[in-house]
């Protein structure tokens, strides 16, 4: 949607007019769709794509109302935020293919147990009985409590894993747009801070505009080098961006060694009193 708008924009058409042709488009999404009609009911439009009320698209407000109020071009701007966000889609899929393999071992583990029980119905051994006893209603209370515990604190450290969303040196990004103006640094940087916090953008770090961070390094450097400051943000964006993907990957191997620990303690426990104990019985009580 920032692609196409920034593209109609180039093109000589007003904002509230790019929205609308998106919208009239047959495959336009819903909330596209919500957006221009929100606009074409009075609403500005920075407000009107906060009220989406998803991070991505209070980013987009935040860079919208930037452009504004510095009176930098809002199509470079909005073409500038959609590589971001479509570098954090890839990034997405990234980490979705590192989690694939933790996934699919929760997966398999978790299914012991029934795996067990049937195996020993096809080698003649009928459990069955077991746990229909007073013992195996104990066995199949403890194995299955210890099952659900296991699966459950092994979907917590994946989702823990999955949660981490953001557009790293986002700050940086949204920097640029304000700069793209004229203001100075100083000026524009209190103008990124009071739209993140007015719009409630929480994919941008307050913690990055504090003095000694890389934000007023980089800003200072180019100060003392005499060169242009804009070149210098980008490049500081896509190396933080780097350095995300990287921590990306050595989150998703801690992830494959942590998810071993809710299997050994809950899980194998689990498959021992579910699909173990229960054979092991049969077998006794037949002999």
């Amino acid at each position: 949607m920032a692609e196409r708008v920034a593209a109609l924009l180039r093109g000589g058409v007003p904002p509230p007019r790019a929205f609308a042709v998106l919208a009239a488009d047959i495959g336009s999404a819903e909330q596209t769709s919500a957006i221009a009609a929100r606009i074409a009911a009075g609403s500005p439009v920075a407000l009107a794509l906060a009220a989406a009320d998803a991070p991505e698209w209070r980013v987009l407000a935040v860079t919208w109302q930037l452009a504004e109020v510095s009176g930098a071009p809002l199509a470079p701007a909005l073409q500038r935020i959609a590589h971001a966000l479509r570098e954090l889609g890839q990034l997405r899929e990234r980490r979705s293919v590192l989690l694939a393999g933790p996934r699919a071992t929760v997966r398999m583990v978790g299914a012991l147990p029934v795996l067990a029980l049937l195996l020993g119905v096809l080698l003649g051994f009928d459990p069955i009985p077991v746990l229909m006893s007073g013992t195996g209603a104990l066995l199949v209370a403890v194995g299955v409590g210890l099952l659900g515990v296991g699966v459950k604190w092994s979907t917590a450290l994946q989702h823990q894993a999955e949660s981490a969303d953001n557009i790293a040196g986002l700050h940086f990004e949204l920097l640029w747009v304000a700069l793209g103006g004229g203001a100075a640094p100083t000026v524009a940087c209190r103008r990124v801070v009071d739209q993140v916090d007015a719009f409630g953008a929480e994919w941008v770090d307050f913690d990055g505009f504090r003095q000694g961070r890389p934000l007023f390094a980089t800003i200072a450097a180019a100060g003392s080098a005499g060169v242009p400051i804009r070149p210098l943000l980008l490049d500081q964006a896509a190396a933080e961006r780097v350095a995300s993907a990287a921590k990306l990957e050595r989150e998703a191997e801690r992830l494959g060694v942590r998810v071993l620990l809710p299997l050994g303690v809950c899980v194998l426990p689990s498959f021992l009193v579910l699909g173990v104990l229960p054979v092991l019985l049969s077998m006794f009580s037949a002999v």
